[in-house]
């Protein structure tokens, strides 16, 4: 089956709770690398002075013309070499003028416009696995990308056909990216729905297995994780991959259990909420948490906990906001309907995340369902667990106000 993959993930950043998220991309950890030692940027040699925006191609070339891509009037072929020495040699010791900035976007076009012509030299720079990264210098803005590495991946994506699927394929088996493993998938999906889903997982599969080894660096796996959530939702068993990785990135894998189809992912959840007492309790039990009110294994569970002492006052009252509607998800919320997000940083495992309070949005029975899960936890906890009482007592004012009584 093809796989559901939503184009933001490319550049998946999310803020700290105190800044909100992704810039297209986004939002918080870059996985770009800026320019370094070893990969410095190289500073174009280009002709200074105003430069003119590229005049539109012809619509409707003169009948029995022949024209190509590579070549036309109105736009005669660079060598694709020269046109990525402009791209690679961008001045990035300043601010970008408007002048170097629309230098920059038609080197980039032209690479485009030429076609199979220029992707041996587009696959050559992103097969090194360096990169240019462009965020925090003054002007980037005008540039349309986060990085020179996501410009060239979209311009192999508009150029299409053999070649530069068969580019595609090779950059997604020999990148460090996992940005560009998402950005890959998107486009390879685009092209031909399904047909490239043993590749795409195979690198998602091989970039976790880097990571956890410490291979990546502290880049941010949140792009693999998103494509891991778009083949649960194509039907496809993904548990196995979520419990693998769910001590090295707990809350990436304990919000895809929370989400597996058919509360797959339940019992994993339990396991892991009982088995740690660090960081995976907290991922799992806010997870349960927010499923509990339709889950009954859920509920069971966070309840037994309470019991037997294994969930304290302070990470109990933590759980509330989630027992009343708080909904922890990968990505961005972009404009929440009825509710309000948070962007959040667990800088174990470099996690970014959304924190979602949807309680303005639940129905009068949702929101009797969760009443009855805190009622059972307030007959529960010990009277001592003052932090726990009040916070549980808040969201049920809170839901109790969703009831209509």
């Amino acid at each position: 089956m093809g796989l559901l993959i939503v184009g933001a993930a490319v550049a998946y950043k999310l803020s700290k709770s105190s800044s909100p998220a992704p810039a297209a991309a986004p939002a918080a950890a870059q996985t770009e690398t800026a320019p370094t030692e070893n990969h410095p940027a190289i500073r174009a040699i280009v002709p200074k002075g105003p430069v003119a925006e590229a005049p539109a191609a012809p619509v409707s070339p003169v009948p029995g013309a022949v024209t190509t891509p590579e070549s036309t009037p109105d736009h005669p072929a660079v060598d694709p070499k020269e046109l990525m020495g402009s791209l690679t040699g961008l001045d990035l010791k300043g601010s970008i003028s408007d002048d170097d900035a629309k230098r920059w976007k038609l080197s980039l076009q032209q690479l485009i416009r030429q076609g199979p012509s220029s992707v041996a030299a587009i696959q050559g720079y992103l097969v090194q696995n360096q990169d240019v990264s462009y965020a925090g210098v003054p002007g980037a803005d005008q540039l349309g990308f986060a990085s020179l590495r996501a410009g060239l991946l979209d311009a192999l994506s508009q150029i299409g056909g053999p070649e530069s699927t068969q580019a595609m394929l090779q950059v997604l088996q020999s990148t460090t990216f996992p940005t560009d493993v998402a950005t890959l998938a998107t486009s390879l999906e685009q092209q031909s729905p399904g047909q490239y889903q043993s590749q795409i997982m195979g690198a998602v599969r091989s970039q976790l297995s880097q990571a956890a080894q410490g291979q990546l660096g502290n880049a941010n796996v949140g792009p693999l994780f998103q494509i891991l959530a778009s083949q649960a939702a194509a039907g496809v068993d993904v548990s196995a991959d979520l419990n693998q990785y769910s001590s090295k990135w707990p809350y990436y894998s304990s919000i895809e259990l929370a989400n597996l189809p058919n509360a797959a992912g339940v019992p994993s959840l339990v396991q892991m909420a009982l088995s740690d007492n660090g960081p995976g309790q907290a991922a799992a039990t806010q997870a349960l948490a927010q499923i509990a009110a339709g889950n009954k294994l859920a509920s069971e569970a966070l309840v037994n906990m309470v019991t037997q002492g294994q969930l304290g006052d302070v990470a109990l009252a933590q759980l509330a906001p989630y027992l009343g509607g708080r909904d922890n998800q990968l990505g961005q919320v972009e404009n929440p309907p009825g509710g309000s997000s948070q962007g959040l940083h667990i800088a174990n495992g470099n996690q970014d995340f959304s924190a979602y309070d949807s309680v303005n949005t639940l129905t009068p029975q949702q929101a009797t369902d969760r009443i009855a899960i805190i009622d059972q936890l307030l007959q529960t906890i010990p009277s001592t667990d003052t932090l726990a009482q009040q916070a549980l007592q808040q969201q049920k004012t809170l839901l109790t106000g969703r009831t209509g009584k």
